[in-house]
């Protein structure tokens, strides 16, 4: 389609072409304004003039959407120029990421700085094990995250760097080229501590933009540092001149960053449940299949700090319903759920793993327990429950504690939860059953297999039919945590009673709904 000459704000384009693909109507058309170019010097400009335009509805009639998508072109290439600064600046990070010297996905630099303070001194360690800066507010905030994903590095190993923020964001024209551009920047008492030659040095920005806070940085790469030292004896003795002549018209690496911060991380920056549950501590009892899938969940919320308390193995007969798979068969539970997490959500604390039940804790592991915010004993036998219920309530303030379990088949699974000295041995009747469990079978038959070793049996379900109950159990841990719960209460997931039915067992009388959840007061 020709354009008139100069008709529109961006002089070059004369013509625009219309292309759709096979699947069209079942795709978007595209409009490339080839004379447009792809430098980067109008926004929504991609490779070969292909313009980046809102999508029409591929039920709408052919010509309402050509026309739509031509409109739209028109409209993009008449910006004016502020408009295009301000489609610039809104889309800093994507602009960014186009204009990487490496644009392979794989970032290489890793954030865990906090977002929304000032210009500073952050500090960084290069992972040569994945070619990847990873930088952090402090030397110790990095240390931590590092050895929670097995890297231990020394202090040696962790440099000083900066991180600059910046009033406005960069156009794709403002990206910095050079490195006189970043080491103008730079405070002179920080020249030395920055810049060592013959290292990669890398440098954070942080700017606010319309879609939020965005991070970009860029390595710097200097002479050789026995030609920065040329005539000098030793490296202290180089003026810091000398030193940032050797980065002036090297060219500087553009790198994405991938941001591993829990604000990120759990919320993307937007408002979430993450701050207020970041510095809450919960304490898991039994990491089977429901502690440790509760757990799981309870990390991707962003809870704090989790403890883990299991005197079990993991063997190859649970890994069907457990999240640990195969390469954790052989050892303890508690531990290697420790393990598996801290190396998942290295930004969270999993310090302690208790390799034993909870009626062999000592004094010093119970007082652990007891700062926490929330215990929740997941799946374990009714010894269990009374020793932690008798030391829970013997304190002067206890946690909240959450006891959760599911009867045979998964078809019902239950969650009861405990405020200040409440009892959830009141609940149980002289055969240590729930009063309100809600199926019964007769002589036992199909609530257990029996497997051979002393008091070896277990539950009849697997992992899909578990997970409506998993799902129940750690909304209400979460919602226990967010204060969203004023009193003692339990809640159940009620399932499919004919799944009962159909393996001999009978669904109670108060077995009265299908497939939901329903909350109760304690009593």
């Amino acid at each position: 389609m020709k354009i008139p000459a100069g008709s529109l704000e961006l002089k070059t384009v004369d013509h625009l072409v219309l292309a759709v693909d096979a699947a069209f109507p079942n795709s978007q058309p595209r409009i490339f304004a080839p004379a447009a170019g792809s430098d980067y010097s109008w926004p929504h400009v991609e490779q070969a003039g292909l313009l980046c335009l809102r999508s029409s509805r591929n039920s709408a009639p052919i010509a309402d959407r050509v026309e739509m998508h031509l409109r739209d072109a028109q409209e993009l290439l008449n910006f004016s120029k502020p408009k295009r600064r301000e489609e610039f600046e809104r889309e800093f990070t994507a602009y960014w990421s186009h204009r990487a010297t490496n644009s392979a996905d794989r970032a290489r630099v890793w954030s865990l700085v906090t977002p929304g303070q000032e210009t500073r001194e952050v500090a960084y360690f290069f992972d040569a094990r994945s070619n990847r800066h990873v930088i952090a507010d402090d030397k110790e905030a990095l240390k931590r995250w590092l050895h929670n994903t097995g890297a231990n590095p020394g202090d040696k190993q962790i440099y000083p760097t900066w991180l600059f923020r910046l009033s406005q964001p960069w156009t794709p024209r403002e990206f910095p080229e050079t490195g006189d551009q970043i080491t103008k920047l730079l405070p002179k008492d920080m020249v030395r501590k920055c810049l060592e030659p013959g290292l990669l040095s890398p440098f954070l920005f942080e700017v606010v933009t319309q879609t939020g806070t965005a991070f970009a940085a860029v390595v710097l790469r200097g002479a050789e540092r026995r030609d920065v030292m040329r005539g000098f004896r030793h490296m202290s003795k180089v003026p810091p001149a000398r030193i940032i002549d050797s980065y002036a018209k090297r060219p500087v690496e553009r790198c994405k960053v991938a941001r591993v911060d829990g604000a990120w991380i759990h919320g993307r920056d937007h408002p979430s449940s993450y701050a207020l549950v970041k510095n809450r501590k919960v304490a898991i009892i039994g990491c089977g299949a429901i502690g440790a899938a509760v757990a799981r969940l309870l990390a991707q919320a962003g809870v704090g700090e989790q403890i883990f308390i299991d005197g079990d193995s993991l063997t190859t007969a649970n890994i069907s319903r457990h999240p640990l798979g195969t390469s954790h068969v052989g050892f303890n539970k508690a531990s290697a759920l420790q393990d598996h997490l801290r190396r998942e959500f290295p930004h969270l604390t999993f310090d302690h793993a208790f390799r034993r039940r909870f009626e062999s804790l000592t004094t010093k592991d119970l007082e652990n327990l007891a700062g926490t915010d929330l215990i929740i004993s997941a799946g374990i036998d009714f010894d269990g429950e009374a020793a932690l219920d008798r030391w829970r309530r013997s304190l002067a303030r206890p946690p909240a504690h959450l006891s959760t379990w599911v009867e045979s088949y998964a078809a019902v699974g239950h969650g009861v939860l405990l405020y200040g000295r409440a009892s959830i041995l009141t609940g149980f009747d002289g055969e240590e059953r729930p009063n309100f469990r809600l199926t019964d079978w007769p002589d036992e038959s199909g609530a257990l297999i029996v497997e051979a070793g002393c008091g070896n049996s277990f539950q009849p379900h697997g992992v899909i039919d578990l997970h409506p109950s998993v799902g129940m159990a750690a909304g209400l841990a979460l919602d226990t945590l967010l204060d969203k719960v004023p009193a003692s209460c339990r809640r159940v997931w009620m399932g499919d009673p004919a799944v009962v039915e159909a393996n001999g067992g009978i669904p109670r009388e108060n077995f009265t709904d299908r497939m939901t959840v329903r909350e109760f007061a304690w009593q």
